[in-house]
């Protein structure tokens, strides 16, 4: 399966931001080949390291690249799927660095199916949420990880009511942790052409099952059903 989704991404079309060829996002799709294939702690420590220090993070520099973001299913089919521990480990502990180092300043966004110019952050949280039994099963640091993720929060809006002075009432669905308030979101919208900044989230109600009731602050964006808010700090992440 990991095989598959390697060979399914176009790795020479995602951007190497510091375009030296050790940050060539290629070779991040050979070195996830080596960490599926690997059969001894060797083979696997090396394709580890080679993940870690160019291309899909560099772990000096405390930095995440482009195409950390389609590597995040094939390491994640890995935690669930690898068949030996070290291979586990090795891609839980790379999905954790991804998570935390920020993105190089102009590379700190992707195209996902939900919309473009997503947080790389909140595009990789997504995918990790997405495993949540697989990681949960994993013990620990699987729950870590999840948790890691669900502070970049995703809320996707349902329906909306416009009041007189300007504040709207939002009910939507949320993935994440909820979060205190206010806090500024940015709004990812079909109308626009990029994410619209400056979007207050006053208040927030979330029950269980992630149904929130939000109220935001004077926007002149649109709000769309269909449309979605995420932590304004994320779109701000870069070195």
């Amino acid at each position: 399966m990991s095989l598959d989704a390697v060979n399914a991404v176009d790795w020479s079309a995602i951007p190497n931001p510091t375009g030296s060829r050790w940050d060539d996002p290629e070779d991040v799709g050979r070195a996830l080949r080596l960490l599926t294939e690997s059969s001894t702690a060797n083979e696997t420590g090396d394709a580890a390291a080679r993940l870690a220090g160019r291309g899909f993070v560099c772990g000096h520099a405390a930095m995440v690249f482009p195409a950390a973001y389609a590597a995040t299913p094939v390491l994640l089919d890995l935690v669930e799927h690898g068949r030996r521990p070290r291979v586990r480990d090795a891609a839980l502990g790379l999905l954790a660095d991804a998570l935390d180092y920020f993105p190089t300043a102009g590379h700190n966004r992707v195209t996902t199916p939900y919309g473009t110019d997503v947080p790389l952050c909140c595009a990789i949280a997504r995918h990790i949420r997405g495993r949540r039994g697989a990681l949960l099963a994993h013990g620990k640091y699987g729950r870590q990880l999840l948790a890691q993720a669900e502070l970049h929060w995703w809320m996707t809006i349902e329906e909306t009511e416009p009041h007189p002075d300007g504040t709207v009432t939002v009910l939507a669905t949320l993935e994440g942790t909820p979060f205190g308030t206010p806090v500024e979101a940015e709004l990812h919208s079909p109308l626009l052409e990029g994410p619209a900044t400056g979007v207050r989230i006053d208040a927030s109600t979330v029950d269980d099952s992630g149904a929130a009731c939000v109220r935001l602050g004077p926007t002149s964006s649109q709000l769309l059903p269909g449309s979605a808010l995420c932590p304004a700090e994320c779109g701000r992440r870069e070195h």
